[in-house]
Formats: structure tokens, C-alpha cells, sequence
């Protein structure tokens, strides 16, 4: 499926501010593309076998998930002012002339450093000290940066809950990664027959593959009080690398915070494919928890001369 409409859908939610309208309009775009079937592809354990059995999806931290970059952003934490502008800001006393030295400076740092007032005699100070300086301004400053953007993710990514589901039942890596090479099984979902506003639905946005998601001009100048785009960490976790663009992902995005716990919702399951190295032993499991979900049970078979497969329904 074509995901061009995609790109106007966050556009829509991604915005600064975020009118009513742009929400109502963002739900309905995507709702008006919402695939037939979703697949949410496991290997056979307990808990995998639990939600087949209530006919459930896990949401949980985005922090738990295979990528260390799932519903990161990245911003600039002087918002597009230069960290010498920043540095002035506490230099009241510097003349108009004298910041403007500064800032037209090759070295504008450097240059800062000369017209600071100090204890001892700016003179004495050789290309030595002054390159310490420097290096002691610039190294703490990166730093200081790298930590802004590090807490904001930590956040990120241990407030929401997500639960990623594919379009694909016939990708072979996703078989590989998700299901055990092939030995576990997959659930279909067809969110299409929940009925409008159902809370699933709302919480289910396609992901846009275009790298982490810069946010600087989202947050720059945000006071306390002032309206802000209030999806903004959804915003971020419907961005991932396009190294994924293959698994064409959606998720459930549920928007609540850290102390609330990992859960399960009740989810629309359609079906149940079994992969094509199941063994006799996990596959009894299978067909007994997809018995008590009250769904058919298909099986994945390998095309034999292809490296493809084909779902196929399940001699039981």
C-alpha cells in the first residue's frame, strides 16, 4: 500500500500548535487508509500465547524494543542560537561593540574569552590557557547538550506504551526476526470492523520512515503555560529510520505516562498463521489457544523454487 498520505497526516499532528481540526482531519485521513488485515508476528512463549488466547496486544516501552532509537527525537538544545549568543546572555556588561567583535570573530569563543574580565591580567594569558579555555567551554557545552537530548528520550521512551503491528504476512525477514526463524506464529487483526472512536483505533497511526524526528522547531521558545502541540511524543514515536521501512509498521500509541504499567487491550483478531518451522509441540499450543479465541488457524508455507511464501489453511 502506497504511504505518500502519510506524510500530510503528520503534517497535520507534527505542527506547533495543534488546532481541533487538525486532529479530527488527521484521524480521518487515517482512517480513510486503514489496511484490511494487521499482523502482529511471535514467537511461542507464555505471553505470546496468552494474547492469542484473550485476543489481546501487548503495549508496552518503547525503551523495551529492539531499536535504541524508537520514539527518539533530536533538537537543538540552544534553539538556533549559537552557544556563544547563549554565553553572552550572562555578560550584561559588554558593550554593543564589543558582542559584536565576538560574534563576527572567527573564533567567536576564543574571542569571548579575551573580553571576559578575569583576576589576573588578561596579557598573561598565552594561546595555551586560552586554548584550555576553550576546550574547557566547547567540550562542557557538548556535553551539556548530549544530556538535554538524552533526558528528553529517556522520557520518551519510558511514558508511552506501543505495540507494533506489520501489513506484511509474507516478509521473510520479519518471519526470521519476530517469530523465531519461522518456528513461532502470527496473529491478523482487521481494525477496519471496530467500531468509530473505539479507543484502538484513535491509538492506531502508521509510522513515517524518515529518521529520528527533529523537534527543535516544535519545542523552541515553549514557556510554561503557553499552548504546545500536546501529541508531540506521539509524533515522535510514529518516526523510525528507514533501515525499517520494509516491516511497514503501524502502532498503537497509548498516550499516558511513567508510572503507568505495560497492559493488554482487547484487539479485533481475525486469525492465526502458524509459521512454516513450527514445531509439533508449539503448534499443538497454537491451534489449542486459537481454538479458545474461536478463530481458523493457517499455516505459512514455504513456495517451493521462490523465496516467497503463501498462507495456507491449516489441516486441523
Amino acid at each position: 500500500m502506497s504511504r505518500e498520505w502519510v506524510e500530510d497526516l503528520i503534517k497535520l499532528i507534527g505542527s506547533r500548535s495543534l488546532p481541533l481540526e487538525n486532529i479530527s482531519a488527521a484521524q480521518d485521513l487515517k482512517y480513510k487508509n486503514f489496511p484490511k488485515s494487521l499482523y502482529k508476528i511471535r514467537e511461542v512463549n507464555k505471553y505470546s500465547l496468552n494474547n492469542l488466547r484473550e485476543s489481546t496486544l501487548h503495549l508496552t516501552f518503547a525503551s523495551r524494543f529492539n531499536d535504541p532509537y524508537d520514539s527518539a527525537v533530536d533538537f537543538d538544545p540552544d534553539f538556533g542560537h549559537s552557544y556563544v549568543e547563549s554565553l553572552l546572555e550572562y555578560f550584561k556588561d559588554l558593550s554593543v561593540s564589543d558582542r559584536q567583535i565576538i560574534l563576527s570573530a572567527k573564533d567567536p569563543i576564543r574571542e569571548l574569552i579575551k573580553h571576559i574580565p578575569t583576576q589576573t591580567d588578561k596579557a598573561e594569558l598565552g594561546d595555551g590557557e586560552l586554548n584550555a579555555l576553550c576546550e574547557v567551554l566547547t567540550s562542557g557545552h557538548a556535553k551539556f547538550a548530549a544530556e538535554t537530548v538524552n533526558k528528553m528520550n529517556y522520557l520518551l521512551q519510558n511514558s508511552y506504551k506501543i505495540c507494533s503491528l506489520t501489513e506484511r504476512l509474507d516478509s521473510l525477514p520479519l518471519w526470521a526476526h519476530y517469530a523465531k526463524n519461522h518456528t513461532g506464529f502470527a496473529m491478523e487483526y482487521d481494525f477496519q470492523r471496530l467500531p468509530p472512536k473505539d479507543l484502538l483505533g484513535l491509538s492506531l497511526w502508521p509510522v513515517r520512515y524518515s529518521g529520528v524526528f527533529n523537534a527543535s522547531e516544535l519545542l523552541r521558545g515553549v514557556m510554561p503555560g503557553q499552548s504546545f502541540n500536546n501529541l508531540f511524543g506521539l509524533v515522535a514515536a510514529l518516526h523510525k529510520s528507514p533501515d525499517w521501512a520494509y516491516e511497514e509498521e503501524w502502532r498503537l500509541v497509548l498516550i499516558d505516562g511513567p508510572n503507568d504499567p505495560a497492559r493488554n487491550l482487547i484487539a479485533p483478531l481475525k486469525a492465526v498463521y502458524l509459521g512454516s518451522k513450527i514445531s509439533d509441540e508449539d503448534e499443538a499450543l497454537v491451534v489449542r489457544e486459537a481454538h479458545t479465541a474461536g478463530v481458523p488457524v493457517f499455516r505459512m508455507r514455504l513456495v517451493p523454487h521462490k523465496f516467497s511464501m503463501e498462507a495456507v489453511l491449516a489441516p486441523l
